[in-house]
Formats: structure tokens, sequence, C-alpha cells
């Protein structure tokens, strides 16, 4: 297959959403913006981490193809300035392969990946999908053990609304990268929309330093919480200061078994199975959040 380096100025790919959408803790969005200007170099020429997954790809993807009956082959798309470069497709499935070391208990834990499955799935007309997260090991080696693979089952229907975020940060990039080549000497703090620069403004003018909101915070939040979504990314530079918006979580309810220590209490230890009762167990939920923090270097 073609090196996805290959001309990767021209085109969207799938590991550039991640960046687009601001969540990648590996490139920020306005450097993304200058490469594809051509006014900044990509000098990223890889790592034992990405040798270590191109190695390791192959052999997933055949243990995947055996252990499922698949047939999943190495895919590439380019429609327009979209480019995929697809770890594994079928007629019905892309397939999205990863090594990591970082484990998670869910997959939306793995949204720097589940947003580069959905932007295939998206722009190949697929509505299933499957993440593969293979536990890298400390050793790299390069045995392939099915103990350390999880395959995660995807379906569209259940990201209708991350999709959405999904198309609207990649038309923004392209919008903002009209501008950088329009006007090279721009700089990121003018990329930012009018509306979403002077709420951060108030909020960094009034609330500078400070780790957490309050209640009093609530209405601003509420406002600037769509157009970060517009904006397509969540951290952003202004005034020497540096605000990045955190999405809150919604609380959960299961169903657990829990000891009843009062009944215990009143009868025979012997009964204690007995006293096991179904009880609802519900989660925190959490607000969404701005945290801001100097600027390294900068007054």
């Amino acid at each position: 297959m073609q090196d996805v380096k290959t001309d990767r100025n021209k085109y969207i790919g799938g590991s550039d959403i991640p960046i687009i959408m601001g969540i990648s803790p590996y490139k920020k969005r306005f450097d993304l913006l200058l490469e594809k200007a051509e006014l900044k170099e990509d000098v990223f020429e890889g790592n034992a981490y990405t040798e270590y997954g191109n190695i390791m790809e192959p052999k997933i993807r055949d243990y995947i193809n055996k252990s499922q009956d698949r047939n999943f082959i190495e895919g590439k798309h380019i429609n327009d300035d979209i480019r995929c470069h697809i770890d594994g497709e079928d007629e019905t499935t892309v397939l999205e392969i990863k090594t990591t070391s970082n484990i998670y208990d869910t997959v939306d834990e793995y949204k720097i990946y589940l947003v580069q499955l959905l932007f295939y799935m998206m722009n190949t007309n697929r509505k299933e999908g499957l993440l593969a997260i293979y536990e890298r090991p400390d050793n790299f080696k390069e045995e392939f053990e099915d103990g350390r693979l999880k395959i995660y089952a995807i379906h569209i229907e259940d990201y209708k609304n991350l999709c959405e975020d999904i198309k609207s940060a990649v038309d923004n990039f392209r919008i903002d990268l009209e501008r950088v080549k329009e006007n090279p000497l721009i700089t990121e703090e003018e990329l930012m929309p009018n509306d979403l620069k002077l709420l951060l403004k108030d909020f960094i003018s009034n609330k500078k330093m400070i780790d957490s909101l309050t209640n009093d915070n609530k209405l601003i939040i509420d406002k600037i919480e769509p157009l970060i979504k517009k904006a397509g990314k969540q951290t952003f530079e202004i005034e020497n200061v540096k605000a990045t918006f955190t999405y809150g979580s919604i609380g959960t309810t299961k169903i657990e078994e829990e000891f009843n220590l009062e009944k215990f209490k009143l009868e025979n230890e012997d009964l204690y199975k007995q006293y096991i009762e179904e009880v609802e167990k519900k989660s925190k939920s959490s607000s969404n959040n701005i945290k801001i923090s100097s600027i390294k270097g900068r007054n």
C-alpha cells in the first residue's frame, strides 16, 4: 500500500481527525493547519511504537480473519480532499487496529481511536465497524498473543452525535485551512470565532487561574459548549493562557448485589445467602468544565 505520508498535506485522513477535533495528545490543531498549508514541515518519521504497530497490524488482522471467519483486507479510498487508509474492510464492516499500553474499561474511553474509525465508516458508507485494541507488551514482543486483544463492535447508529461532531470539525478545519493559506501570518487566536473569543475572554478575565467552575459559571458554560463543538476543538490559547473545555459525563445506573448488614445482625449467620438483595447503584455525574492554566514561558 502507498505510504500514508505521501501527499499527506493534500488530504484529510483518519489520523488527522483526533487532531482536528482537539483531542489528540500528540499534535495541536493549529500545527496541523500549518502543515496542510505547507507552512510547516511534519518532521515526525515514526518511532518504536509506530513501528511495532506496523509489525503487529497484519498479524492481528489475520487472527481476526481466522477466528471470526472474515475476509478483511487493507483498503484505500480517496474522495476529493478525503483519504482513508483502512487497516481492514469487507463488504459491510471497517476494521481499525491499534496497539497501545493505555488500556481502558469501555470503548468510549478510546475516543481518539473511535473518531478515526467512525470517520472511515462515514466516508465508506458502512454502518458497522470493529475497533481492535491490542495491549502492547513492555518488551515489544512481536509474537501475537490473543489474550492481549480486545475487539469492540461499533454501530454507527449509536454514535450519531459524535459523527455530527466529526463532520462539523472537518468542515470548520477546511474553512480555517483556507484562511491560513490566504494569510500565512494569521495567529491561532485570530482563527477563533469572534463569539467564542468574546465568551472566553470574559470567562478568563473573571475566573483566571482557577481549575473548576461553580454554579455561578453554569450560564456561560452553557453558552460556550455549542461554540466549542462548532469550532471543532477543545483547547484554545488566548491572552497568554490556555483554556481547555472538558465535556461532562452522565451518571449511569446499574444493578448490583449487596449484603444487607442490618438483616444479618438480626438473623443467624448461616442465613447469609438469603439476605443478598439487588439494589440500584448510581454513579456520580459530572459537569462541563473549563480549566485555565498559564502557558509556560509567557507572562
